[in-house]
């Protein structure tokens, strides 16, 4: 029943995750006002946040919590890393978004082997060199645009993207092991934070440049939300099952990149190549062996 629960919870967080990718893609064929749709949707992970638990969160201990620094830059991550990511899917498509940032499998597994104890079998081992792999010759050749020039300049944002979500990554990991009532409050304080530094940006705009606000982006801004909240309440499910960290993200990673690629074929018709497919069979294989593992 254990592992069932652990299954659903992850299923559930890579379909979110997945379909956040999608809908960038969309807002970015659309050229929709994307800086607008990250603010409202994080206005509405902290709604979600608060709704879900409000019997556990006490804001009055807000200042004796020592992780309360650390979910307010955090937050500042977070909005960074949404914006960035935006621009990889702008630039570079789906894949190579999705593949670019679960590459931050590494650091979880790194934490939960040095300070949580977490074993390391033969057949894992092979599996998350295996899951590496397939994330770069997924990526490759590396000098390709979404628009088919060579703009090697705009690898910045894979690797930011990468670099970044490493962090957030294994700030989830390490939260996922704590108490659930600091994790609804340092979730609470972090979308805050993204949602705070968000609403300044867009009056700085208004206000500097008289960028004129949209309304119609609000039901994108709240549906994004919504499957941002749900993937990171998923994926904390899933690690409150007590799965070590070296079986759960290359799993949960490489799900994501499997079916956004999937979603990006057919949906968006992105083109294929053989470099991706090879990844992509790389990819299951690696599932396997840390499965078996």
């Amino acid at each position: 029943m254990v592992q069932l629960k652990q299954m659903i919870y992850l299923a559930l967080s890579i379909l979110s995750s997945c379909t956040l990718l999608w809908l960038f893609r969309y807002f970015s064929d659309k050229q929709s006002d994307i800086p607008g749709i990250i603010t409202v949707n994080y206005l509405t992970c902290l709604a979600c946040t608060l709704l879900t638990n409000s019997q556990s969160i006490h804001l009055k201990s807000f200042k004796e919590q020592e992780f309360s620094f650390y979910a307010i830059i955090l937050g500042g991550l977070f909005i960074l890393t949404f914006n960035i990511i935006s621009k990889t899917v702008t630039h570079f498509g789906i894949m190579i978004s999705s593949v670019t940032q679960k590459m931050s499998l590494i650091a979880p597994i790194i934490t939960g082997v040095l300070y949580y104890s977490e074993q390391l079998s033969l057949f894992r081992i092979i599996g998350i060199l295996m899951a590496i792999g397939a994330i770069v010759i997924i990526n490759m050749p590396f000098n390709t645009h979404r628009n088919g020039g060579k703009k090697l300049i705009y690898w910045i944002f894979p690797f930011l993207t990468w670099l970044l979500s490493s962090i957030i990554d294994t700030a989830f990991y390490i939260l996922g092991k704590s108490s659930s009532n600091q994790s609804s409050l340092f979730l609470a304080t972090l979308f805050g934070t993204a949602a705070s530094i968000g609403i300044l940006l867009l009056l700085f705009e208004k206000l500097k440049f008289n960028r004129i606000i949209a309304i119609h982006i609000l039901p994108y801004g709240i549906l994004l939300g919504i499957l941002n909240f749900l993937s990171i309440h998923f994926l904390m499910k899933a690690i409150g099952q007590g799965w070590d960290a070296s079986l759960m993200f290359p799993i949960n990673n490489v799900g994501i990149i499997g079916l956004s690629m999937l979603g990006a074929l057919l949906i968006f018709k992105e083109k294929a190549s053989k470099f991706k497919f090879i990844g992509i069979s790389m990819a299951i294989t690696a599932v396997f062996l840390i499965t078996l593992s």
